[in-house]
């Protein structure tokens, strides 16, 4: 032992980790090309640093990991490979990649780690690609794949959940198109990602959110503008795809792409391509019953018109053959008139007094009938008239409520105005402009 100490070289912990550096160095002179799912990816303005695992082939759990960095400079060329690609995509969490890299190890640390230069975007795709079939198939096999689309669609959807970016151009595209409607459509929107990471967790709890909703909600509607293929991507999402499926009201995708499907779309009830085809659907489902109720109301109208023109003509024609009856009866019994005249005629009064009666009765039990018919079908029609009528802007203004508009923007909250600022106060009649003088919060009053 004392012999091992007195021939044993002593290293200082920098000649260590640049000895092991030379071997690591000698062992992959070359660049080398790695496989693995990509963890933990945060970015800094200039790099961007992720564990890339290897994960057990049948459980979710990691048997592997190196670190690794991509610097700036291989930053801007990888970015535009992967743009080019056919079908974009960017690094994210959870994808797994082919990376061309340097093995290295940085000696102030002591930890060898990969220095990313370049990404082959043909393997990324490939495995996308099997990772979207999978989850299509478990889908379909759950019976999850088509069971929002068997929800009925209610007849008048007026009261939408909406999940998007709240103050996006898709927030405005669907809102504008709405209001231009002029149906009193009342929309409760709940603020999302639309891209990232955090999409999934938004996403998933608006849809839960909305289903427990306190209002009696008629849909569901998931929107976003326009963007790129790797925006997308966000929405071939397992768990959004279940939130949707077992969701109790049915849900309308419009992602605002033109091309590309995503799981998302697959499993809503309907699917649109932009904020703006969604906002037209449901007017068109609103104006197609009102269209339907004009319709109902005409042909009740002309229904009963032609019962009153039967019966009539009924009773014109049951006259007539009364009276020919009557006729052909004396005619036939002419011989016989002289003795049985008086009893005829007694015989012919009572008759024509009897059918008489009857014939006023019917009328008047046809008349009843008619005039309940429509007391009935205008109430009805008056009801839904009032219902539609509750919901028009200006009925709300007219029940005491007003909007206040800061530079022709509505103001939801006196946090957003200054002192000073003028704003305008629009009633059901009139308009008047005010200066802020103070600006509280709704607890001032109850103090």
């Amino acid at each position: 032992m004392d012999n091992f100490l007195k021939t044993e070289k002593l290293y200082t912990i920098s000649e260590l980790n640049n000895t092991i550096r030379k071997l690591i160095r000698n062992e992959f002179p070359d660049y080398i090309w790695v496989c693995g799912e990509i963890q933990d990816l945060r970015k800094d303005k200039k790099h961007i640093y992720f564990n890339l695992v290897q994960k057990h082939p049948e459980a979710d759990q990691i048997i592997a990991q190196v670190k690794s960095i991509i610097f700036e400079d291989s930053k801007l060329f990888i970015f535009k490979r992967l743009k080019e690609a056919d079908s974009a995509f960017e690094l994210k969490d959870d994808i797994e990649v082919k990376l061309l890299c340097k093995v290295d190890l940085y000696p102030k640390w002591g930890e060898y780690r990969l220095i990313v230069v370049d990404v082959d975007p043909i393997y990324t795709l490939g495995k996308v690609a099997q990772n979207r079939q999978r989850i299509i198939e478990d889908l379909r096999r759950r019976g999850l794949l088509d069971k929002n689309k068997i929800l009925p669609l209610p007849i008048l959807p007026l009261n939408i959940g909406l999940i998007t970016s709240l103050g996006s151009a898709a927030y405005y595209d669907f809102i504008n198109e709405l209001k231009t409607s002029g149906y009193g459509f009342n929309v409760f929107i709940y603020n999302s990602y639309m891209q990232g990471k955090f999409v999934e967790r938004d996403v998933v709890s608006a849809l839960e959110l909305f289903n427990n909703f306190e209002e009696n909600l008629d849909v569901i509607v998931i929107t976003r503008g326009g963007g790129s293929t790797a925006d997308l991507s966000w929405f071939d999402n397992e768990r959004i795809a279940e939130a949707i499926a077992k969701s109790r009201l049915p849900v309308i995708s419009g992602l605002g792409h033109q091309i590309n499907t995503t799981i998302t779309d697959l499993v809503a009830h309907t699917s649109l391509k932009t904020p703006t085809k969604v906002a037209q659907f449901l007017i068109e489902v609103v104006r197609g019953f009102l269209e339907e109720i004009k319709y109902l109301k005409e042909e009740i109208l002309n229904e009963v018109s032609l019962m009153i023109e039967r019966e009539k003509k009924g009773l014109r024609s049951l006259a007539v053959g009364l009276d020919s009856a009557i006729v052909k009866y004396f005619r036939d019994h002419l011989t016989q008139l002289a003795e049985k005249r008086r009893d005829c005629l007694d015989f012919s009064q009572y008759f024509l007094a009897s059918r008489k009666r009857e014939l006023f009765q019917r009328w008047e039990l046809i008349k009843t009938y008619l005039t309940n018919l429509l007391k009935r079908e205008t109430q009805k029609l008056d009801h839904l008239r009032e219902k539609i009528s509750l919901l028009e802007p200006s009925n709300i203004l007219k029940r005491g409520f007003s909007i206040t508009l800061k530079n022709k923007k509505v103001v939801k909250d006196a946090s957003s105005l200054t002192f000073g600022d003028t704003i305008e106060t629009i009633f059901f009649k009139g308009r008047t402009f005010s200066r802020v003088e103070k600006i509280g919060d709704s607890d001032e009053e109850k103090d």
